[in-house]
């Protein structure tokens, strides 16, 4: 894709009010003229998570968290900045006018947005097919017997693929949609392979219930298809192929509908399969997804670590459900979650459990839910395997490479010790294990997430900064000066602000905070921008004068301190003294009024 306009940005951050953009995500309470909560980037107990609507930012006093819409959607979704924008358009229903694109980024572009209307164009026909066709009369009663009704089906768009080879296909070219195109958004397979012509396609899905896969946005970009026949040779599930539109390790099912209350409860309850998950959160207990699959990739798990830090795992009691936590673990764990595991009783799954027992009854297993290293060790008490060395010596090697990847140092060491004490074994044995690969974690190459750098400032920078940031006047000065790159953080953000072009008084263009890192639109956002400043220029003047005195009066300092060093040669200190000569002639110069020409 090429670079979205500046107005495009403009015109994006104007649209999303803070206030309305933040209590969307969680609750905010008026303090004022201003608005509070609980930080969502730090632990808390009392809200110093302020929303300025005046000024159209937030900043939080406990953490350094702030910035704008654009920042605030960054740092709460973890996107980049062109994918904030893109959230941000969507929701204000702006369209992305981009500069500099490429016919390659144009073509792939247009083939997102034709697929995205393919699929939803099929999901509407799959929904319409389960309401009137007489030969979805199976469907529906597979649907009333799970005890999905017409109204759930609607909310969740649910559909039937009639037997047809043929029907869908013919449907879709009557809304002018071309065999290339069905066949590259997976809805089609093909007789010769790699042919897209016409008589060589037909339908992937063919009589099952259809389930819409849809991103995070709401939009339909996949389906998983349930067989109806009893039939041991084709697959229960079919689910779309990889397409440009769906990545399958990349989707987590129900987010679209789920995620606020994922936020409010801070945990997510991970079911098997999107009946599942539609029982559940039909019952009242939203806090649920599925994964495309029975084991979670890095990627669904960097997905979901921006809503929560608690998984429960809900998989089946069998081994396949097990095998499939273990795997999920790697992913899981590498993003600083805690993992717990739903016990499920024998032969029961979240549906059934809620059919027979009520949503009650699956509350109270999902609240007795026992994180992953505890109920492997009372699995393993329960089941007679730590009764000689050897089945201890699998429970570690089973268990002491997830707990190597738990990222808060103080709960390693606690489930280090309470893992310990429960085998009788001594904590070193265990480390060793520690050291050894995780089974199965080709999905879970997720780096250790980065805590990212804090900037510090001196006082006469900081307020060099917060002058440019509020005077024009000083602004159109700083760009006939050197630019400040030697005063490292600050002289950078300095020569940033000093680029932008805005009215005083007004809050900084999205233009602007587009350019800056993180730690820097914190900084800025931190500044009263509306406290005067008796003549700035003259004031932004004397402040870079004697930083530049304080820069040179470091590097004297410096070599003062190696000429004292008596294994210096002579030859060496003489070079020094020369040069801590010309820095001193070099103060005199800047400490004249050169600076104001």
């Amino acid at each position: 894709m090429g670079l979205i306009s500046e107005e495009t940005i403009q015109r994006v951050s104007d649209a999303n009010d803070i206030v309305d953009l933040i209590s969307s995500y969680f609750p905010l309470k008026r303090a004022g003229t201003s608005f509070r909560a609980i930080c969502p980037f730090h632990r808390e107990k009392s809200p110093s998570f302020h929303v300025n609507p005046a000024r159209q930012n937030y900043h939080c006093f406990g953490c350094g968290a702030g910035g704008g819409v654009l920042r605030f959607v960054m740092e709460y979704e973890h996107l980049d900045f062109p994918s904030a924008v893109r959230r941000l358009a969507q929701r204000a229903g702006i369209p992305i006018v981009e500069e500099d694109t490429t016919s390659e980024d144009h073509q792939k572009h247009s083939l997102r947005q034709r697929l995205l209307a393919l699929h939803a164009e099929a999901s509407a026909w799959f929904h319409d097919q389960l309401l009137k066709s007489p030969d979805a009369s199976r469907a529906r009663d597979y649907l009333k017997s799970r005890a999905l009704n017409s109204t759930i089906a609607k909310s969740w768009q649910l559909g039937f693929a009639p037997a047809s080879w043929d029907a869908l296909l013919t449907h879709l070219r009557g809304r002018r949609f071309s065999s290339e195109e069905i066949a590259q958004s997976g809805l089609a397979s093909s007789k010769d392979e790699g042919s897209n012509s016409s008589s060589a396609l037909y339908s992937r899905f063919r009589n099952r219930v259809m389930f819409p896969i849809r991103n995070d946005y709401g939009e339909v970009i996949a389906f998983s298809g349930r067989i109806l026949e009893a039939d041991a040779k084709a697959a229960k599930y079919v689910n779309s192929p990889e397409t440009p539109l769906f990545s399958k390790g990349r989707v987590l099912y129900g987010l679209d509908k789920t995620k606020r209350d994922l936020i409010e409860k801070n945990a997510a309850i991970v079911c098997e399969g999107q009946i599942d998950l539609i029982s559940a959160f039909e019952a009242g207990i939203r806090n649920v997804i599925a994964p495309q699959g029975t084991a979670f990739t890095g990627d669904q798990a960097r997905l979901l670590k921006r809503y929560v830090e608690t998984v429960l795992l809900c998989f089946d009691s069998d081994a396949a459900g097990k095998k499939a936590a273990t795997r999920s673990l790697p992913a899981l764990l590498s993003q600083g979650l805690l993992v717990k595991i739903v016990t499920l009783p024998q032969g029961e799954d979240p549906d059934s459990l809620i059919r027979r027992s009520g949503p009650e009854a699956f509350l109270e297993v999902v609240n007795n839910a026992t994180d992953f290293f505890e109920h492997s060790l009372n699995e393993a008490f329960a089941s007679g395997e730590l009764n000689d060395s050897a089945g201890k010596s699998r429970l570690v090697s089973r268990i002491a490479p997830p707990l190597a990847l738990v990222q808060d140092a103080v709960l390693k060491e606690t489930l280090l010790g309470r893992i310990a004490s429960r085998l009788g074994l001594p904590q070193p044995a265990i480390r060793v294990a520690m050291k050894a690969p995780v089974i199965d974690q080709e999905d879970a190459q997720t780096p250790t997430p980065q805590t990212e750098e804090i900037i510090a400032l001196s006082a006469g920078m900081e307020m060099l900064c917060r002058l440019t940031l509020t005077s024009n006047e000083v602004r159109t000065w700083l760009r006939d000066q050197k630019p400040l790159d030697e005063f490292e953080e600050g002289g950078v953000l300095v020569n940033k602000l000093a680029q932008a072009d805005y009215e005083d008084g007004a809050p900084p263009p999205p233009t602007l905070l587009a350019q800056l890192t993180g730690p820097e639109e914190r900084l800025i956002s931190a500044m009263d921008i509306h406290r005067s400043t008796p003549e700035p220029l003259e004031r932004a003047r004397q402040l870079l004068q004697g930083l530049h005195v304080q820069q040179i009066n470091r590097e004297i300092d410096g070599l003062k301190s190696r000429i004292a060093d008596p294994a210096i040669p002579a030859s060496e200190r003489q070079k020094f003294q020369k040069q801590i000569l010309d820095l001193t002639i070099r103060v005199a110069d800047v400490r004249r009024p050169f600076l104001q020409a």
